[in-house]
């Protein structure tokens, strides 16, 4: 039986009083049984000796029920049920009592397994392995230490989502300190700590490395930070923030961070904001025991932040994954972005408007678009007044020109709502859309059933925008921090269109286009391909996305990205197109909304064929799969004299397109590519 197997059983029976005559128990063989009630009851596989133990003696359903009291009622099963109950109550506290969960929610997410979890450590790792096994969590634990020579556990490959590491901070403090002493090294009067510093980062960065050369490629492999002592290690006049194990461990966390931040599969997944979250006081071991332990203790506090962890795991998932992101913020005015109606105010002063929580939402906005978040406006007002409020109110601190769309007029919001959704190509289920008003949001609700809303408490908006997973990416590439200003640029091409010829207006942006293929994941714009690949919806051949290691793979077995990057004279627009090539295959086409109608997926297509032709095949292959979101591509095949073999459910074609006149190919070669793979 599979591990999913084993937990999908678990699940199913978990809290039931069952009886061994219950036919969905008859229908497993004993091996099955005993894998299944070892979950229910204990939380974990079977050992060799249990399950000798226990196969010898199911002979019959009188034995069988005789096993389950035996499990049930064992020092372990006690325990194990204990902790259940408590995980139970811990999580009923997160989502009835808890104003601010540490990872809030945008809407409602479809429900999912859990993720299979490997967890590397030594024995601190038992209660965390505990409160996810708790918590249906599918998690294995391996044993580890962070010493040079200790082995990284093997594990097998495909049967985990991610792993979870947690470093032994006093294993490796034991490396640069006299006779091997992680301990207490830190009381000795004579030490130096700048030279301390230096040398503890050698072994973290070793270790470090060594652990992912020793994981399956490709996984995202999560390092857990170091637990810090408490700020105060020195006491209240000590010499705290240079010169102590809380510098010292802090500057290692800062080390740690730095370095994963090189490896695209690697993170680091912080720990001390959860010990300030839930409290400090009965958590960490070091108020009971040695501060280089560096553990968490079983109790409330201590599972809480337990469960804050498994949060953030799955939280870092979604975000990997690409699961359901907010690509748009669109956000209301009155009591929304300021304290009461402006236009209604005798006399508006700046500072009894913005202060409080007005200002934290405005800060939270700022820090999405940063993230490569748009930004868009959609209030009933007077236009010409209420842009010079805006300007009165927030002057420097917030501008219209962080929006990349502002709507203010009489209309209702939805009519606002969808010019925003035409000039920037954005789906509504990929927009949140703010307001005070629940009767605004229940009218853009109706008429955009998948766009997300948020309204309610204003002083809760803050906390959402910046820790929910759906406003959250993992890397922010040029081409997303400059994203309002491309948008902008778009609305610009559009307004100088007017007046012109189609031909004419094309001929005036001074396209161009640099064409360069990624044979493997060291390119330097590689990161950008696998963004602009996974959030593509609308010109999109085939919907697929990709995960790094499936990737890595496809490159592996001989595939290649065709990579596109335009600028124009309004703008450069970065990385904006790709082609999925492998052998005389193009798997996937996918182009930004942000260019459409300017003939670059006819360029790109023809730099793929000839490509493919120079390569020695005469002919190729297109792929197209329907999503009812990429009907913008639907005639891309066709349109380019492509013919639809209903046999093999492809498109096969010969001719290189004609790249259009407009357009100017500016690589390093005639045919206008650019071939690289440098290292970062």
């Amino acid at each position: 039986m599979s591990r999913r197997e084993q937990t999908s059983w678990w699940r199913r029976w978990r809290g039931r009083n069952e009886s061994t005559e219950d036919p969905a128990w008859a229908a497993l063989d004993d091996e099955a049984f005993l894998d299944a009630i070892y979950l229910k009851y204990l939380g974990r596989s079977t050992d060799p000796t249990g399950r000798d133990f226990y196969l010898r003696r199911l002979q019959s359903p009188q034995a069988r029920r005789h096993v389950m009291r035996t499990l049930q009622n064992s020092e372990e099963g006690r325990a194990y049920q204990e902790q259940q109950q408590r995980v139970a109550l811990l999580n009923a506290l997160e989502q009835d009592e808890q104003q601010f969960p540490p990872i809030p929610a945008i809407g409602i997410a479809p429900a999912a397994e859990q993720p299979r979890l490997a967890i590397l450590g030594t024995c601190l790792m038992e209660g965390l392995l505990r409160t996810a096994l708790a918590a249906h969590w599918p998690v294995r634990h391996y044993l580890m230490d962070s010493g040079p020579h200790d082995p990284v556990p093997p594990l097998p490959v495909g049967e985990q989502d991610a792993v979870l590491v947690q470093l032994t901070l006093r294993s490796l403090l034991s490396l640069v300190t006299d006779g091997g002493d992680g301990d207490l090294f830190h009381l000795r009067p004579d030490l130096d700590w700048n030279l301390l510093r230096e040398s503890t980062r050698r072994p973290l960065t070793a270790m470090v490395e060594r652990v992912l050369a020793g994981l399956p490629e490709g996984i995202p492999v999560f390092f857990l930070s170091f637990l810090e002592p408490a700020p105060q290690i020195n006491g209240i006049l000590g010499r705290n923030r240079q010169k102590s194990l809380y510098a010292l461990i802090r500057d290692l966390n800062d080390a740690l961070e730095e370095q994963l931040a090189s490896h695209h599969h690697a993170f680091y997944l912080e720990l001390n904001d959860l010990r300030l979250h839930y409290g400090d006081s009965t958590a960490y071991d070091g108020h009971v025991s040695h501060f280089t332990h560096g553990g968490l203790l079983s109790s409330r506090q201590g599972d809480l932040i337990h469960l804050g962890i498994l949060d953030k795991v799955r939280a870092a998932l979604r975000i990997l994954q690409g699961e359901h992101p907010v690509k748009l913020i669109i956000t209301d005015l009155d009591n929304t972005l300021w304290k009461g109606v402006l236009a209604e105010a005798d006399e508006i002063i700046p500072l009894e408007v913005t202060e409080g929580w007005p200002l934290g939402y405005a800060e939270a906005l700022l820090a999405c678009k940063a993230r490569g978040l748009l930004l868009a406006i959609c209030s009933k007002n007077d236009a010409a007044s209420t842009r010079e409020n805006f300007v009165r109110v927030w002057g420097r601190r917030l501008r219209l020109e962080d929006f990349c769309s502002v709507q203010i007029g009489w209309e209702p919001k939805p009519a606002g709502i969808a010019r925003i959704l035409a000039e920037t190509n954005i789906l509504p289920e990929h927009v949140l859309f703010i307001d005070d008003n629940p009767l605004e949001i229940a009218e853009v609700s109706h008429a955009y059933p998948a766009m997300r809303t948020l309204s309610g408490d204003p002083e809760r908006w803050r906390y959402t925008l910046l820790y929910a997973a759906e406003t959250q990416v993992t890397d922010v590439s040029e081409e997303s921090a400059r994203r309002t200003e491309l948008i902008q640029a778009k609305k610009a091409r559009e307004e100088a269109a007017g007046g012109q010829d189609r031909d004419a207006w094309l001929a005036s942006l001074q396209l161009a286009l640099r064409m360069e293929v990624m044979a493997d994941a060291s390119h330097p714009r590689y990161a950008r391909a696998l963004e602009l690949l996974n959030k593509t919806n609308q010109f999109n051949t085939t919907g697929q996305r990709w995960s790094g290691a499936e990737m890595q793979d496809w490159l592996a077995s001989g595939g290649a990205l065709l990579a596109a990057s335009a600028e124009d004279r309004f703008a450069p627009h970065g990385l904006i197109a790709l082609a999925l090539l492998r052998n005389n295959a193009i798997e996937q086409v996918v182009l930004s909304c942000r260019v459409f109608g300017l003939g670059i997926e006819t360029a790109l297509l023809a730099a793929a064929v000839r490509q493919i032709q120079a390569a020695g095949h005469p002919a190729y292959l297109g792929y197209y799969t329907p999503t009812g979101r990429n009907d913008a591509c639907r005639d891309f095949w066709s349109n380019h004299g492509c013919t639809w073999d209903a046999e093999a459910q492809v498109w096969r074609g010969d001719v290189v397109p004609v790249s259009p006149a407009w357009i100017h190919l500016n690589g390093s070669k005639s045919d206008g590519l650019h071939h690289a793979s440098a290292k970062k």
